[in-house]
């Protein structure tokens, strides 16, 4: 297989999306936490904040850094693009069900990660036999 098959090319826009999307919540979120006015529950909200952001934008470095890795591929890529699709899911569930039915974006882009990452076309992808570098020399 020399040409990544429509569902692995889905799943890397996905990972892009789910990127880039994480990054600007991330910033969202800290935001917020700097114009925070601290008052008797301060504290707690303020690191509740710091954190949803921290935790929001290490998902999204790692979306990113795993569609940088899909064209040369393995089970590893493939696997940690599934891992990515569960923790997006769930966390867009958790954020859709406290906060806003919006935040379920995330859920629905997630699952259809996993689907799609998971599915036997990404399998084949990933599992195929590496070609060798070409020679230098040229023969």
């Amino acid at each position: 297989m020399t040409r990544m098959p429509g569902a692995a090319r889905c799943a890397r826009a996905l990972l892009l999306l789910l990127g880039v999307s994480g990054l600007v919540g991330a910033g969202r979120l800290a935001v917020a936490a700097a114009g925070f006015e601290s008052g008797a529950l301060g504290g707690p909200v303020l690191a509740g904040l710091l954190l949803a952001a921290a935790a929001c934008g290490a998902t999204a470095v790692t979306a990113l850094a795993v569609a940088a890795r899909f064209a040369e591929g393995g089970g590893r890529v493939r696997r940690a693009a599934v891992a990515v699709g569960w923790v997006s899911a769930v966390a867009g569930t958790a954020a859709g069900l406290a906060h806003h039915g919006a935040w379920g974006a995330g859920s629905a882009a997630g699952a259809l990660l996993v689907g799609l990452a998971g599915g036997e076309p990404a399998r084949q992808w990933f599992d195929r036999g590496r070609l060798s570098p070409p020679c230098p020399a040229g023969g």
